[in-house]
């Protein structure tokens, strides 16, 4: 570099901190900007979940027998593969497909998650089935990042039911840890408080948190048909039902309201007696007679389920209970006690 060189710089930088130190002098400190906040956007856009759902869908309307069920395990995880497997089985032994959940993709709205971290949880509902059964609300989950997006489980919605609301897919839902407080119950804490509510219905500690349902109406009026069919015959009949959640994790995501959405597997057990010496009762259904096979008839019969609820949990400050909006009750044993 030359002097010459050397001495333009130089003095350019003299010229620019005068005219710096002028501006100083006479005019105000202009303002800093402040940063504007970062637009908030579904980890999932609606276009990549629908290919989510094409991919699912795709898997498992290629498998319609058991000795299939294998080929679930790429799009199929957790209670809801345990379900389908079930089912497979069940539709398998009746020799009929009545036993399969219609899970068809065809979507009326996705819950899309806010939240960056794994595993991610999103969301979907369906539009009613052809078969006209209620539409099915879908729980899906991303393990981590290099893992595919797979069904975790599922609810047929009730009849008539109101769906809380959510933010607008676009911005995404933020899941809800299982032991959230922010809630009238935590996740977890309302699985287990609605499954004492199932066994011993109001008669449960925790009946006047939830909401009367059609599940519970349901456990009631085929309790009173088994036990007045066993009446008939003068072998004074019982009928209990237990449930209890599974170890699986609860899934919740957050509504618009502030509370949230919760999904979670269940297993419950219903025993049906005759209590008269000497009186013998059989499986009382289709399916159940289906899974029961041969075996001898005696006193007792037991049914074993696999179950999916998914329910509303309010805001703590709410004085709304806890309500039902959805579930699947499959059985997959049954025997003579």
């Amino acid at each position: 570099m030359n002097t010459r060189t050397v001495r333009t710089r130089a003095a350019a930088v003299v010229a620019a901190v005068a005219v710096s130190g002028l501006l100083t002098a006479c005019a105000q400190e202009l303002p800093t900007p402040t940063p504007e906040a970062p637009v908030a956007a579904a980890m999932v856009s609606e276009a990549q979940e629908r290919k989510i759902l094409d991919k699912v869908s795709a898997v498992v309307g290629k498998v319609s027998k058991k000795s299939d069920a294998d080929a679930l395990k790429p799009r199929l995880t957790g209670p809801a593969l345990d379900i389908r497997t079930t089912q497979l089985d069940v539709a398998a032994k009746r020799k009929d497909s009545e036993p399969l959940t219609d899970l068809s993709m065809e979507m009326q709205q996705v819950i899309l998650p806010a939240d960056p971290e794994w595993p991610r949880n999103s969301f979907a509902i369906t539009v009613q089935p052809k078969d006209l059964t209620t539409p099915v609300l879908m729980g899906f989950e991303q393990a981590d990042a290099r893992s595919q997006y797979k069904l975790w489980g599922w609810v047929r919605l009730l009849p008539g039911v109101t769906m809380p609301r959510f933010a607008e897919a676009g911005l995404g839902s933020a899941a809800v840890p299982p032991d959230d407080t922010s809630l009238t119950a935590t996740p977890t804490d309302a699985i287990k408080q609605y499954a004492s509510v199932l066994t011993v219905d109001s008669k449960s500690k925790y009946a006047d948190n939830f909401a009367d349902d059609a599940l519970r109406q349901i456990l009631r009026d085929y309790g009173k048909l088994q036990v007045d069919a066993i009446n008939k015959e003068e072998c004074d009949g019982a009928f209990e039902v237990a449930y209890e959640p599974t170890k699986e994790p609860v899934k919740a995501v957050r509504t618009a309201d502030g509370g949230a959405l919760v999904m979670a597997a269940m297993i419950s057990k219903e025993t049906i007696t005759a209590r008269e010496e000497g009186c013998e009762i059989g499986p009382p259904t289709k399916t159940t007679q289906a899974l029961w096979g041969d075996a001898d008839q005696t006193n007792v019969v037991e049914v074993n389920y696999k179950d999916m609820v998914a329910m509303y949990v309010p805001p703590k400050e709410s004085e709304d209970q806890i309500s039902l909006v959805g579930y699947e009750h499959v059985p997959y044993s049954v025997s003579n006690g």
